[in-house]
Formats: structure tokens, C-alpha cells, sequence
């Protein structure tokens, strides 16, 4: 078993574009080393949790500090810092609240701001590098180690996973056996030369790229898919919900295209609506759609009730332009492109994963 000192060290060369899967494999490995203060009982993964197994949660780890055991509901996040806590952080409230249970975020490494949020959410943290937060019954155990692990060259991580950085993240997985110039693949993505080039950086120092003779192609797209959608962030666009007199979705759908072929606004379905144009598994109640338009003008033309519950329209404001990227017509009607409606379906709750998954076996190439 290495010192903790020397397992930092090691840490520092693989931290960048951690995966979920990693994540786990190296805490357990290295549990003993970073939290001896702790005891590892059990450990269980992709445990349902709460009424009817609502919720799945990454891990359920089973903790005995001195004479008291307790068991930790956890979320594990690819990367630490806060951006990517605060999903983790309102899912494990929303799915132990009221069972008794502990919480706790786990990262390859959390940030100072990152564990300031964690600790004002009251729930515990643990990283690779060895910081721990932890407080049930009488323990609490409190602990910042001096490390700061490196992500990437310069000593910082750059973010692929942030809005405008991932429209290149879209376009090779959109187009998995072109080989691109950074030129081409700037002006395709609609990014800068220096964020095309830092993202493909990032990659290619993890091996999801491959950069030969000025040629860059995508060498795990699969890969680089699953470990987007453990960072992707839902909810990064602003939602207003209506009721739709409207029977049937497709009814609704058409007059949604026919406005905007009059008034020229962008528009895309996503989530189950979305898929059951391209690839139908579930059925559905609720429409998602983004709206890059005067959404004012739309529900009124189409005599939207707004409503705080109960509604099935759902529009969406999109977080960033590259959720239209590369859109499908399906009978004429307009959705979202196969990797961003992947993003969208995989944490959705009500069957998402379901949907998600068919749609990658019937549509996707990887």
C-alpha cells in the first residue's frame, strides 16, 4: 500500500477526465491510505433508493467510525468543482430526505469553493486527494489536506464540458469518423481557434482524440459520449411550463413548425417528445422543446396556459446555441440532433435512461 504522499503524486497524472467508473475503482482501492479514520464495511453500486426505489445513486457505503455505523447514500462526480456539485448536491436531497440516511458528494478532487458548498448543504464530501467531511450522530471529521493535484498542463483544468467548449464535443460525436484541421472543426463547432485547440488538448491528452500528421479524429467516441453525460449538467436552461388544449402531440408539434416556418424562429424537440420522432420506445405525456424565439408571441399564438403544475408543455430556453446543432426533420418536424437528445433523455427520471439507452442501440454508432 503506497504512503498517502506518494498516492497524490500518482494522482496528479490521471486526474484529468476522470470517469465515474475510475473514480470508484481508485477510492476503494486507496481507501485505507486516505480516510484510515474510517472503516469500509460494505459497499454496494447503482442502489434504488427511497419510495419504490425511486432514485438510483452511484454508491451506498456502509461507515463505522469507532463504535457507530452508518450508511452513506453517494453521488460521484467526474469533476469537483461547485458547477458540477450543485446536480449532485439537490439530487441526494431530494432522494434520502426523510429516510434516515447520510449523504455525500465524491470527486477526483473538490475544490475550496466545492467543499464551502457541500459543507453549507450539509452534506459530507470526499475526494481522492484525501480531503473528508463527514458529520453523523457524535463523529464529525473534518479534514483538508495541503494537496492540490494538477488537472492538465499550466497546473489547471480546462473545462471541455462547459457550454461553448462542448459544441466540439458535439461535433465529433456527431460526425465520429471525419477527420478534422482545427480550422475546419472551429468553423464547423462556431467556437474560437483557441477553444477548439484547448479542447482537443484536453482530449488528446486523455486519449479520446487522436492528433496524426495535423489530422484530428475521434478515437472513443463511446467513451467520450458516457463521460458527458455523467458531467452534463440538466437544468442549464431556464424552463416555462403551459397546458395545451391541444389533444395530441403531433397536432401540437405542427403548429409549432408551422409558426415557425412564418415567423423564422429556431425551435427543436428533445426529451421523449424528441425521441418518439426518431427512435419510439416510451410513451409520453410531456413536450420539451428549445425555443430560440419570442416565446411570448408563441404562447399566445398558440393560446398556451401558463400553470405552476399539471402543465405538459415545457419550454425550453437553451443554455448555449450547439443544442441546435446538426438537427434531425423527422416528418418535417425539427429535433435536437442524437447526442444532445442522449444528454438530455439519460438522467431524465420519469424513464429517461430507458429511452436514452434504446435510442443509442437503434441511432447511434457507438
Amino acid at each position: 500500500m503506497v504512503k498517502t504522499a506518494d498516492w497524490v503524486r500518482k494522482l496528479c497524472g490521471v486526474l484529468a477526465m476522470t470517469t465515474k467508473t475510475e473514480v470508484i475503482d481508485l477510492l476503494l482501492a486507496q481507501w485505507s491510505v486516505l480516510f484510515p479514520q474510517v472503516q469500509l464495511l460494505a459497499v454496494d453500486k447503482d442502489v434504488p433508493v427511497g419510495a419504490l426505489g425511486a432514485r438510483r445513486y452511484d454508491l451506498v457505503l456502509q461507515v463505522q467510525v469507532g463504535d457507530l455505523k452508518r450508511e452513506l447514500v453517494c453521488e460521484v462526480k467526474s469533476l469537483g468543482e461547485p458547477r458540477y456539485l450543485h446536480q449532485a448536491i439537490s439530487a441526494l436531497k431530494a432522494g434520502t430526505a426523510g429516510y434516515g440516511m447520510s449523504a455525500a458528494v465524491i470527486a477526483p478532487y473538490i475544490s475550496e469553493d466545492g467543499r464551502t458548498l457541500c459543507r453549507d448543504a450539509d452534506i459530507n464530501y470526499m475526494d481522492l486527494a484525501g480531503n473528508i467531511f463527514l458529520r453523523f450522530d457524535q463523529v464529525l471529521i473534518d479534514k483538508t489536506t495541503p494537496y492540490k493535484p494538477r488537472r492538465g498542463r499550466g497546473g489547471k483544468a480546462y473545462d471541455v464540458f462547459a457550454p461553448v467548449s462542448s459544441r466540439v464535443l458535439r461535433v465529433l460525436l456527431e460526425r465520429p469518423h471525419q477527420a478534422w484541421k482545427f480550422a475546419s472543426l472551429s468553423e464547423e463547432s462556431g467556437v474560437s481557434l483557441r477553444t477548439a485547440y484547448r479542447v482537443v488538448t484536453t482530449l488528446a491528452e486523455r486519449g479520446y482524440v487522436d492528433k496524426k500528421r495535423g489530422a484530428i479524429t475521434l478515437s472513443k467516441p463511446a467513451e467520450l459520449l458516457d463521460l458527458w453525460a455523467e458531467n452534463y449538467q440538466v437544468g442549464l436552461s431556464s424552463v416555462r411550463t403551459y397546458y395545451s388544449l391541444e389533444r395530441t402531440f403531433r397536432a401540437f408539434a405542427m403548429q409549432v413548425n408551422d409558426l415557425a416556418q412564418v415567423d423564422r424562429f429556431s425551435y427543436a424537440f428533445t426529451l421523449h417528445a424528441g425521441a418518439s420522432l426518431v427512435a419510439p420506445f416510451v410513451r409520453f405525456t410531456d413536450v420539451h422543446f428549445y425555443l430560440d424565439g419570442d416565446m411570448d408571441k408563441l404562447v399566445e399564438t398558440l393560446d398556451l396556459r401558463p400553470v405552476e403544475v399539471g402543465g405538459t408543455i415545457h419550454i425550453l430556453q437553451p443554455y448555449d446555441a450547439g443544442v441546435f446543432y446538426n438537427r434531425q426533420e423527422p416528418d418535417g418536424l425539427s429535433v435536437v440532433c442524437n447526442t444532445q437528445l442522449y444528454l438530455d433523455l439519460v438522467s431524465y427520471p420519469a424513464r429517461g435512461r430507458e429511452q436514452a439507452e434504446f435510442l443509442r442501440r437503434e441511432k447511434m454508432p457507438y
